[in-house]
């Protein structure tokens, strides 16, 4: 059985699966072993983070599916310590290391943390690595209304 799974349109004219598959409880081999079933079977939309360290696996399970990378539309996101101008960079970079890819479908902001007052030029940085191919879509996870504020 193969999984036809609709998309949802993004604001920038991009295509999203509307479902996929989130890797927060699993690592590893089980997670990898796991992904390339799921993937095999359909999904083709993959949620993770480098805070779940299990980039490794994901990018595991994608290799092990034998499906064209460009079929998927891989997600991670920005660790809190990576945000700010000059650490979203290398945080990315380490991610595609660990993804073994050369670009993520979208990369996110993890959480605001507001207090630290970083997202704005975190944002600003995505958009810069989006503009030089390493990410196709940038936004936002866990925020919340007046976030800014």
């Amino acid at each position: 059985m193969t999984l036809n799974i609709p998309t949802f349109k993004l604001s920038d004219g991009g295509q999203i699966p509307a479902v996929g598959i989130g890797s927060l409880l699993a690592k590893g081999e089980e997670l990898a072993a796991t992904l390339t079933k799921i993937l095999q079977d359909g999904y083709r939309l993959i949620d993770s983070a480098q805070q779940y360290a299990n980039e490794v696996a994901v990018g595991e399970a994608v290799k092990r599916s034998g499906i064209d990378r460009a079929e998927f539309f891989i997600t991670t996101k920005v660790a809190g310590v990576d945000q700010g101008r000059e650490l979203v960079r290398p945080g990315l970079e380490a991610s595609l290391r660990r993804l073994d890819m050369d670009y993520v479908d979208a990369l996110l902001i993890h959480w605001p943390n507001p207090s630290r007052g970083l997202y704005v030029e975190t944002w600003e940085a995505m958009l810069e690595l989006q503009s030089e191919g390493l990410i196709r879509h940038v936004g936002v996870s866990n925020f919340l209304p007046g976030a800014s504020r």
